[in-house]
C-alpha cells in the first residue's frame, strides 16, 4: 500500500517537473523571441519619438533664427537677405544635438526628397507667400514666410537583431514668419530741403560787346547767402527759385536780371545778383566743370565757368543765333551752342540738390530694406505748406505761380518771360499714398511709394501737424474716428522725416504746439512716431532736438517722439553721409518693436 502511494507520488513529481521545465522553456522562448524583441522595438520607437521631438525643437529654432536674420537684414537685395537667413538657420542647426549626437555635419539639401546618411542632417528651405502659403522663388520680395524642413538619418540600435536595418529618416518642419507692419512715412519737402545745394550767386552784367559774370558768392546755398534763419530759406537752388526770398545778406535785382531768351545783359556790374545757378559738378565753386549727356548728346560745361551755367539755365545756349543775340562769349569758352543745353543743365542741377536728393535715396533704401525684412505695407505723406491728399496732388498754388515761369514765385517783384518754361508747371508734386488694408505683398504699395518720392522737390513751409494728422487718419480704425486702412493684427508706426522745425499748421495754431498735439493723439492710439531729423547747421541742432526728441514726454514742451511714446525713437543726422544709416536705424528699431 505504502509502496503504491510512493510510486504515485514520484510519478506526479516527474510530471510536475516536466511541466515546470516546459513552462521554463516556454518562458525562455517568449523572452527571447517575443518579449525581448518587443522591448527592443519599444526602445527603438521611443528613440524615434525622442528624435522627432528633439529635431522639432531644433528646426523651430532654425526657423526663428532665419526669420530674425531676415528681419535684421540691411541689404537692399532680397536674395542676399534670404541667403543670409538660410546660412543662419544652418549654423543654428549645427549648434544643436540629437540623441546626444552633434549635428555639426548639417548641410543644405537642394530638394525636398531628402535621403540623409546615418547620423546626417539635411535641411531644405522654402520661402512662402504669406497669403496663399505657396512657395515663391528665392529672391522674391513676396517671400514673407520661411519654411525649414529637416531630415535626420536615424540608425536603429537593434536593427540587425530585429530583422531590419538601414537608415530611417526623421523629418520635421517649421515656419518662421516675418513681422506684419503698417508704416507711414511723413516726408518733408519744404523749401529748406535744398539749402545745401552747391551754388554760385552771380551778377550777369554788360561788359563791352559781351556779357560779364561777377561771382558774388559760392558754396552751399544756406551758407553762400549768409542765412541765419532757424527754418532755412525759401529761396530754392532749382526752379521755382523764389530769388527774392533769400533770407540772407544779398539782394536780388529784378530790373538787372532782364529777360532770358536771346537778351544781352542790361546793367553794369553791381553787388546785386541776377542769377543763382547750381554747381553741377558738385563742388563749392564749380572747379571741375562737367560733361552732361542728355538725350544721347554730350554737353560741355567748362571748369570754373559760371557764365556757361548761367546762360544754359537761361536758355541762351540753345542755338548759335540765340547765343549771339544774347551776347554770350561762347567761343572763348570752347562751347558750341546747340539745342538741349537747357535740359542738360536742369537734369544735372536736379541731381545735385542737397539734401533732398540724399533724403529721397535714403527713403527708397528704407522702403527696400523694410520690404525685404517684413510683411510690410507702406503709406506716404509728403508735406510742405500743405499736405498731399492724393497720388497726383501738387503743392498749393503760391501767388501767381502758374504765370511766373522760372525766376521767382513772387510776381510783384519780377515776372520772367516764357522761355525757358518752368519744368515743374503747373506746380511741384506733393503726393499722398494711402495704406492698402488688403493682405499680401501685392498690396504693399512698395512700387508706388518708391516712385512717388523720386520727383519730389523743395517747396513751401513745414506743416508737421498736418502730416501727422493725415497719417493718423489712415492708421486709426473707423471706431476711433479714422479711415481704418491698417490691416488687422499689424503693428502700426509713423516715421517722420524733416530737415527743420514746424513752420505751418493745418489747425491754425502755433505750428510746434499743434505738432505736439498730434503726437499726443498718436500716444492715445498706441502709434509710435519715429523721428528723423536732418540738421547740418550746428547752431540749430539743439532746437530741432527739442521738438523731435524721444526723452521728454511732456505734452506741452516735449519731443514728438517722446510724447507719442510706444517705443518711438529720435535719430538726428548732422551730415548727409549719415542719412542712409539713420534710416537703417529706424528700420531696425521698427522690427524690434514688432517682436
Amino acid at each position: 500500500m505504502f509502496s503504491s502511494r510512493a510510486l504515485l507520488h514520484q510519478n506526479l513529481q516527474r510530471v510536475r517537473s516536466c511541466r515546470g521545465q516546459a513552462i521554463s522553456i516556454l518562458i525562455v522562448i517568449l523572452t527571447v523571441f517575443v518579449i525581448a524583441p518587443l522591448s527592443l522595438f519599444t526602445i527603438e520607437v521611443v528613440r524615434y519619438s525622442l528624435a522627432k521631438q528633439q529635431l522639432k525643437a531644433c528646426v523651430d529654432s532654425c526657423a526663428l533664427a532665419a526669420a530674425a536674420t531676415t528681419a535684421c537684414g540691411n541689404s537692399t537685395d532680397p536674395l542676399v537677405t534670404q541667403e543670409n537667413a538660410i546660412a543662419t538657420a544652418i549654423d543654428m542647426c549645427k549648434r544643436n544635438s540629437l540623441l546626444g549626437q552633434s549635428l555639426i555635419n548639417a548641410t543644405q539639401s537642394p530638394s525636398l526628397g531628402m535621403n540623409p546618411a546615418p547620423d546626417q542632417t539635411l535641411l531644405y528651405f522654402e520661402f512662402l507667400d504669406p497669403v496663399n502659403r505657396q512657395p515663391v522663388a528665392l529672391g522674391s520680395t513676396r517671400a514673407k514666410v520661411i519654411q525649414v524642413t529637416a531630415s535626420y538619418g536615424l540608425t536603429p540600435w537593434f536593427g540587425t537583431f530585429l530583422g531590419f536595418s538601414g537608415v530611417y529618416p526623421v523629418v520635421e518642419s517649421a515656419n518662421g514668419g516675418l513681422p506684419m507692419l503698417d508704416i507711414i512715412l511723413c516726408f518733408d519737402i519744404s523749401s529748406s530741403m535744398d539749402d545745401f545745394t552747391p551754388v554760385s550767386i552771380v551778377n550777369r552784367y554788360k561788359n563791352g560787346n559781351y556779357n560779364g559774370y561777377r561771382t558774388i558768392s559760392q558754396g552751399n546755398l544756406y551758407n553762400a547767402f549768409h542765412c541765419t534763419g532757424p527754418t532755412g530759406t525759401a529761396l530754392n537752388a532749382t526752379f521755382p527759385q523764389n530769388l527774392d526770398a533769400n533770407d540772407g545778406s544779398y539782394s536780388f535785382s529784378s530790373s538787372a536780371r532782364g529777360t532770358n531768351n536771346g537778351a544781352a545783359a542790361i546793367s553794369s556790374v553791381s553787388s546785386q545778383y541776377t542769377d543763382v545757378v547750381v554747381n553741377i559738378d558738385g563742388t563749392s565753386n564749380f572747379t571741375n566743370g562737367a560733361l552732361v549727356t542728355s538725350g544721347g548728346t554730350t554737353y560741355v560745361f567748362p571748369p570754373s565757368n559760371v557764365g556757361c551755367l548761367v546762360e544754359a539755365a537761361r536758355g541762351n545756349l540753345e542755338s548759335v543765333t540765340v547765343a549771339n543775340n544774347a551776347k554770350v562769349p561762347y567761343a572763348s569758352w570752347g562751347v558750341v551752342p546747340k539745342s538741349g543745353y537747357y535740359n542738360a543743365y536742369v537734369q544735372a542741377a536736379f541731381g545735385c540738390r542737397r539734401p533732398v536728393c540724399d533724403a529721397i535715396d535714403a527713403a527708397k533704401e528704407f522702403f527696400t530694406i523694410m520690404n525685404n525684412d517684413c510683411d510690410v505695407h507702406f503709406g506716404l505723406v509728403t508735406f510742405g505748406n500743405d499736405v498731399g491728399n492724393s497720388v497726383t496732388s501738387q503743392c498749393a498754388s503760391d501767388i501767381g505761380y502758374s504765370s511766373i515761369g522760372n525766376v521767382t514765385d513772387n510776381p510783384a517783384a519780377y515776372k520772367s518771360n516764357a522761355f525757358p518754361k518752368d519744368p515743374l508747371a503747373p506746380r511741384p508734386p506733393n503726393s499722398e499714398i494711402d495704406l492698402d488694408p488688403n493682405l499680401g505683398p501685392d498690396f504693399s504699395n512698395f512700387d508706388q511709394v518708391s516712385s512717388a518720392v523720386e520727383p519730389l522737390i523743395a517747396y513751401g513751409g513745414t506743416n508737421i501737424s498736418g502730416a501727422l494728422d493725415c497719417a493718423l487718419d489712415q492708421l486709426r480704425s473707423s471706431s476711433q474716428g479714422g479711415r481704418g486702412l491698417a490691416r488687422k493684427g499689424a503693428t502700426k508706426a509713423i516715421v517722420l522725416f524733416t530737415d527743420g522745425l514746424p513752420t505751418r499748421s493745418s489747425f491754425g495754431g502755433d505750428p510746434s504746439m499743434d505738432a505736439r498735439a498730434q503726437a499726443r493723439l498718436a500716444n492715445q492710439y498706441g502709434i509710435p512716431v519715429y523721428c528723423i531729423g536732418l540738421c547740418m547747421v550746428p547752431s540749430l541742432q539743439s532746437t530741432q532736438t527739442e521738438i523731435l526728441n524721444d526723452e521728454d514726454s511732456n505734452h506741452y514742451n516735449g519731443g514728438i517722439a517722446g510724447i507719442s511714446g510706444n517705443g518711438a525713437q529720435f535719430f538726428q543726422a548732422t551730415e548727409l553721409s549719415q542719412l542712409n544709416l539713420v534710416f537703417e536705424y529706424v528700420a531696425r528699431s521698427l522690427v524690434q518693436l514688432v517682436r
